[in-house]
């Protein structure tokens, strides 16, 4: 019996010893909410939070744990962030490269294939959601960016970008018809000779009418209706012009039904900006047709996906001259409706998947504020030559009313919080401002590296080395492993110092334009880059500069109107991006540093108490716990 007693102590030590070393598991969560920001710039954040213009994250964060300085994975990019987010592995692992990366096997692809990085490539690690399938979790995802050949059939996913079938568009007074061919059948009343007008959505044919309405006692044209036929009994929306403002979703149709691409069933909304009292100019936008989300019993609102505003159009000047260029603001102010109007049906979206299906880990996501920081983050940066302070005062409260709209989504969510559930607000990346754009092929040609053949494709016969266009900030080495590859084993190591010496050496006046050159041979495991469907050779660009994968002929460097970008070395200031942890387990007024997108799935699922996703190599945040490790 002695014997037995003494036997029995060191076990117990040991046991205890065990004890000691696992986490600590007091925490009460049975629920998640997740909330992705795409593209949020840590320093902006810290500005609107100090000016009490976010009030829902502060909240967060003055309850829960925050990183400011959270380390994205390269490139860093939207796919390839929001898979390390949602698998804690980096993008050597989940093999999503970038927004879209190169085909697998390499034996049966060419250094020219690719697939969209966001649907069609294979996620090769496990999500979190399909981690907490396996211990009975309900999840519903929300437009995060989905990917091919993903294991959760049990999950509710709301995959809108899945669902685009076409393009977003305007309709000015070239859409008039001058003589109609025949008299509108019961057409509406109107104190004015109706003016008529004709105009496509993707493949729908609508005719409008410009009406003064009796019943509106404004003089002149102040009426639009929409039918799909010159007959009054087929009118679809019936508009009234109104100047953009903050709260314009008031002035939007209904979700429209027109035939997408390849006539599929899809739905579109309209805007009419503005319309002259004479009926001489108008201007109608509507949105990209996208084929309904699958929510039987929501209402129309809540189904019919719109996800961006007009950037495009925006962009392209379709929306008349911006401020940079001399205009009153009216196109910014038309463009920054149409990205209030996307959040606002996110966020009825949200609200009814809440409120009417059954979830314990809800996960969502806006590409706010990462569109908006694409358009005028080039104007805010002060490190650009073409900073001017002026335009600066008048474009700074565009974004941070589009920052303002983030946090109101966010405050719709909390609404639906149960007591018992952690919140996160995640970001996949940063921005940084850019001023020119460089063409590496353009060197690589230059050096003989690249060739193209007659037609200006290019002769994978005498290509040894590429910057594809899938715009990845990396190069593809055509190996020998490849389809059609001429570059053996043996050659590799002196084609990358010829390369290296090349690129090293460009410069714009006395400043390089690269600033290191990192090879997925060398550095891959430890940095989690290249792979079967990666990158061989990895570029960082100088500050201001960005990748432009032109093969045609041209200048290597070419200046632009400055823009915001994201895709750069993930240990560059300017890509670094938050997260804040809200809820059971988490230590109000945590500081959380060293972390990166990789920590969060872990970190979610030891909150939950679920086991962690197989291939996630991130760490745990315990630093953000309530109670020790």
């Amino acid at each position: 019996m002695k014997f037995l007693r003494l036997a029995f102590v060191p076990a117990l030590l040991c046991a205890l010893a065990i004890l000691n070393a696992a986490p600590a598991r007091a925490q009460t969560a049975q629920k998640a909410l997740v909330f992705g920001w795409d593209g949020t710039v840590p320093a902006f954040v810290r500005e609107m939070l100090g000016a009490g213009k976010l009030p829902n994250l502060a909240k967060l964060i003055a309850g829960g744990a925050v990183a400011e300085d959270v380390k994205s994975v390269f490139p860093s990019k939207t796919a390839a962030g929001f898979a390390a987010l949602m698998t804690g592995a980096p993008p050597r692992v989940t093999g999503i490269s970038g927004n879209r990366v190169p085909r697998a096997p390499q034996s049966e692809f060419t250094i020219l294939d690719s697939l969209a990085g966001f649907a069609d490539a294979p996620l090769g690690a496990e999500a979190i959601w399909t981690a907490a399938q396996r211990s009975g979790k309900k999840i519903i995802v929300s437009h995060i960016p989905s990917f091919a050949e993903e294991r959760a059939e049990q999950t509710v996913r709301l995959a809108g970008y899945n669902l685009i079938a076409g393009r977003d568009g305007i309709v000015t007074k070239r859409a008039v018809q001058a003589e109609p061919s025949q008299p509108w059948q019961n057409p509406p009343t109107s104190d004015a000779a109706p003016i008529e007008i004709a105009f496509t959505v993707g493949d729908s044919h609508f005719a409008g009418l410009f009406i003064d309405d009796p019943a509106d006692p404004q003089l002149g044209y102040d009426t639009l209706v929409i039918a799909s036929a010159r007959n009054g009994n087929h009118i679809k929306v019936k508009l009234k012009p109104a100047a953009p403002s903050a709260g314009g979703e008031l002035f939007w149709s209904a979700p429209i039904s027109v035939k997408g691409t390849n006539s599929q069933e899809a739905k579109s909304y309209f805007r009419l900006f503005d319309l002259k009292a004479d009926g001489s100019d108008f201007f109608l936008y509507y949105t990209r047709p996208t084929r309904e989300l699958e929510l039987d019993t929501a209402n129309a609102v809540a189904r019919a996906f719109i996800g961006n505003g007009a950037s495009i159009l925006f962009q392209n000047g379709a929306f008349g001259r911006t401020l940079a260029n001399g205009g009153s603001g009216y196109a910014e102010a038309r463009y920054l409706e149409t990205m209030l109007f996307a959040q606002h049906q996110l966020s009825e979206t949200n609200r009814w998947a809440m409120e009417n299906l059954p979830w314990d880990i809800f996960l969502a996501y806006t590409p706010f504020p990462d569109e908006a920081e694409h358009a005028w983050r080039g104007w805010l940066d002060d490190s650009l030559p073409s900073y001017r302070a002026e335009l600066v005062d008048k474009i700074r409260p565009l974004l941070e009313r589009v920052y303002r709209s983030c946090d109101e989504q966010l405050g719709v969510l909390l609404d639906k919080r149960p007591d018992n559930a952690i919140v996160a607000v995640i970001s996949d990346h940063g921005m940084q401002g850019i001023h020119r754009r460089v063409a590496l092929n353009q060197a690589l040609q230059q050096n003989g590296l690249l060739v193209l053949d007659r037609q200006g494709r290019v002769d994978l016969a005498r290509t040894t080395v590429l910057y594809p266009a899938v715009n990845n900030g990396y190069l593809l080495i055509n190996s020998t492993q490849r389809k059609s590859g001429i570059v053996k084993p043996e050659e590799r190591a002196e084609l990358v110092r010829k390369v290296k010496e090349i690129l090293l050496a460009l410069r714009d006046g006395e400043r390089p334009i690269v600033a290191a050159i990192i090879d997925a041979d060398v550095d891959g495991e430890a940095k989690g880059i290249g792979g079967a469907t990666g990158g061989d050779l990895y570029i960082e660009l100088a500050p201001g500069y960005d990748f432009e994968p032109r093969i045609a002929s041209g200048p290597l460097l070419s200046d632009t109107e400055p823009y915001g970008t994201h895709g750069a070395n993930p240990e560059s200031a300017a890509m670094r991006t938050i997260m804040v942890l809200n809820g059971p387990g988490i230590r109000a007024g945590a500081k959380l540093n060293s972390v990166q997108l990789i920590d969060f799935a872990p970190t979610l699922a030891w909150l939950l108490n679920l086991p962690k996703p197989k291939d996630a190599s991130g760490r745990v945040l315990y630093e953000a716990f309530s109670e020790p490790r």
